[in-house]
């Protein structure tokens, strides 16, 4: 299948509990993904979902991913975390790139878990490549949904957040569907966005050097200083045997990370 054909591809991410899983299912108009409770999910999971309509060219593959719950992971949650991002790398890749990042937040304060969010997908998977789309949850009982951007746009621009577009939604029809005509209005315009993303070309996605970067970010800016100890031996196991490399670029990937370590002091 050309690149042309294939449906244009966007990840989702943001902080549990923001309401991902509902706006997979509001730009589906279906029950299509159900919340996770996060238990047994790890940093950088994803789910696929191929959202279908009536007209092909609307067509578009949703990554709904795990996010950060804190600003930091210890080394198993770091090394958890490779795993699941060498399996969203190699899907984007297999897909024909990705097309954009939707941040989805709600309304309120920037946490420093947020940023860390952004700066995760946005920064260290994507190499601030793949436009970043904000997706602004939890407004049904705003007088007015776009308000809300209006007021805290300068919050977010000083949160060091920068979306090349925005939407405030809702993602629930409430209670006897009080909030049916937001809702509607929330997923026209979800729908637009996407369609407006989705007729740029895809960023291309490079395995090894997406990989690379995001197991040196990760460790650089996540991990507390010795947070992975004599791990390294544990390391090359889980890259060459769950992340499928071969032995050689598993070693050469280590010895990137362990030069990064001694430039930084840990």
């Amino acid at each position: 299948m050309s690149s042309q054909s294939r449906p244009p591809n966007f990840i989702i991410f943001g902080e549990m509990g923001v309401g991902k899983s509902s706006l997979v299912n509001l730009i589906a108009g279906n029950q299509l993904a159900t919340s996770s409770s996060g238990a047994q999910s790890c940093t950088l999971e994803s789910t696929e979902y191929p959202v279908t309509f009536s007209d092909p060219r609307l067509n578009v593959n949703l990554y709904d991913t795990v996010g950060l719950d804190s600003p930091s992971m210890n080394s198993a949650g770091y090394l958890d975390a490779l795993v699941k991002a060498h399996e969203l790398i190699v899907s984007l890749k297999n897909r024909g790139g990705v097309n954009g990042l939707l941040f989805c937040i709600k309304a309120g304060r920037v946490s420093n878990t947020v940023q860390q969010n952004y700066r995760l997908f946005f920064e260290f998977l994507c190499e601030e490549r793949v436009p970043l789309a904000l997706v602004i949850t939890n407004l049904e009982n705003e007088p007015n949904m776009d308000d809300w951007w209006t007021m805290n746009k300068a919050h977010i621009e000083k949160s060091g957040i920068d979306p090349v577009t925005h939407v405030c939604i809702t993602t629930i029809k409430g209670y006897k569907n009080a909030y049916e005509a937001r809702y509607l209005e929330s997923r026209a315009k979800v729908l637009n966005m996407l369609r407006e993303l989705g007729n740029n070309d895809a960023c291309s996605v490079d395995v090894s050097s997406w990989f690379a970067r995001v197991c040196k970010k990760l460790r650089e800016f996540l991990v507390p200083a010795k947070g992975l100890g004599r791990s390294r031996q544990k390391m090359l196991q889980m890259l060459t045997k769950r992340c499928k490399l071969r032995k050689e670029d598993a070693v050469q990937l280590l010895q990137r990370i362990d030069a990064d370590e001694e430039r930084l002091g840990t």
